[in-house]
């Protein structure tokens, strides 16, 4: 099991895709930097690209790729299998440690007032960790609906800053209807489950969970006919005319296939019978909203996808229902059946063909091993953030990436520009700024192959 003290240190201290200080001077322009109007469709890069319908991996090798991650690298974990690994000494201690590092932190709850020690002892309180058990196997379930998954058991956000409530550092993640997951432990009020995915761990309210039998769950968890989400967000509805309003999931999630007719696609979806068990239901979607079956891997569907997501709005760890910059690149692989990490500092790790660089390497280096890497396919990682590689216009690359924004110098200052949402840049932007250019921050290229 992937270290949950290790990805809370990740968000306190590397702070993903964010800024540390307190105000935004100025509002981004719609075309950053050197791009140009037509560079916003999927189209232009799949014209520049040397192959752009050539498979990348075939469905064999994808699964190879994921397994790779789940065994050698670890980066993921199979949730069916994680009895094996589950060692719930370490979970206790990693929840420990937890409060031990936002005890030290001198964070602001959202009226402002600082962190007081009661608080988080009630928090502490409710963890219940007396009641871990050691050696205890999981439950399984499914998220009935878009469940945020926290750091601590609680829905209070705790803030660096106590004007900015955009970042709250108890977000971990969020969890799409449809996840499976394992529950490992449950708060002592009975409101929050902790629970693990294949791709984060953290605590869920238990509203949105429906345990059920691990067949049922891995049946349909498993499902080899299934509708995947290609839109940014997608809608389900409850009835065939598509009035009875449930839920959306988000780019990548897959759904198990029942039917498609009249431009309706049939999906099962799960959710709490009148004991709260778990109960799979059909429901119905937009089927120009999903693809039967994951993509083809290819340089034109990443173009596709990933252009889909231009402009969508930022969201610390899916705040709001959104993405990250980690997210986003997620989201888009997932539609190819690639389960790639949550973290952009874990996403570094997964490519087979690697550059890496530091602080000293010359532009012209770095440049030079980007046009080396296969557009489309390639992630350009720093500390905090990733970026999906477009290629390169009149010797500039450029990278589609989501994020909060950028510093400038204007008249001698410093400012800040927001961005808040996916867009395409250079790699120049923030260039002779303190924080330094995108491209001066990389420090890896890999390319998922």
């Amino acid at each position: 099991m992937r270290s949950f003290i290790f990805s809370i240190l990740f968000v306190l201290f590397f702070s993903s895709c964010v800024w540390a200080e307190e105000h935004v001077n100025y509002e981004a322009p719609s075309l950053l930097g050197h791009t140009k109007r037509v560079m916003k469709t999927a189209g232009f890069w799949i014209s520049r690209h040397p192959s752009p319908d050539t498979v990348i991996m075939a469905p064999p090798a994808i699964e190879a790729f994921n397994e790779t991650l789940r065994g050698e690298k670890k980066l993921i974990k199979d949730i069916f299998t994680i009895v094996q690994d589950l060692k719930t000494e370490t979970l206790l201690a990693d929840m420990e440690k937890t409060l031990v590092d936002i005890k030290q932190k001198d964070y602001f709850t959202l009226n402002g007032l600082k962190v007081e020690t009661d608080f988080l002892d009630d928090i502490r309180r409710n963890m219940n960790l007396p009641g871990i058990v050691m050696g205890s196997a999981p439950r399984y379930g499914l998220v009935v609906h878009f469940a945020p998954q926290r750091f601590l058991p609680t829905n209070e956000g705790l803030y660096v800053d106590k004007d900015n409530y955009a970042f709250d550092q108890l977000q971990n993640s969020a969890l799409d209807t449809g996840t499976p997951v394992a529950v490992v432990h449950q708060s002592a009020d009975g409101l929050w489950y902790y629970v693990l995915t294949a791709i984060s761990d953290g605590w869920v309210e238990a509203k949105n969970i429906a345990v059920g039998d691990i067949n049922q769950v891995k049946a349909f968890a498993n499902d080899r006919d299934f509708a995947v989400v290609l839109r940014p967000k997608a809608d389900i509805f409850l009835n065939e005319p598509m009035t009875d309003y449930y839920d959306y999931v988000r780019m990548g999630t897959h759904l198990p296939l029942a039917g498609i007719d009249a431009g309706r696609v049939t999906v099962n979806v799960p959710v709490k019978g009148a004991n709260g068990a778990l109960v799979i239901q059909q429901a119905y979607m937009n089927v120009e909203d999903t693809n039967t079956g994951f993509l083809p891997l290819t340089a034109r569907n990443i173009y596709k996808q990933a252009l889909m997501m231009l402009n969508q709005p930022y969201g610390w760890g899916d705040m709001y229902g959104e993405q990250d910059c980690s997210r986003f690149v997620q989201m888009v692989f997932a539609t190819f059946g690639i389960v790639l990490p949550r973290d952009s500092k874990d996403q570094a790790r997964v490519g087979r063909k690697v550059f890496n660089f530091d602080e000293t390497s010359a532009d012209t280096i770095k440049i030079e091993a980007i046009m080396k890497s296969s557009a489309a396919n390639t992630l350009l990682a720093m500390k905090g953030h990733i970026m999906i590689y477009l290629g390169t216009v009149d010797g500039k690359p450029y990278a589609i990436h989501d994020t909060t924004g950028y510093k400038q110098m204007v008249d001698k200052k410093e400012v800040k520009y927001a961005i808040d949402r996916v867009v395409i840049s250079d790699l120049s932007l923030g260039q002779g700024a303190s924080q330094r250019s995108l491209l001066r921050r990389i420090i890896r290229t890999v390319t998922v192959e």
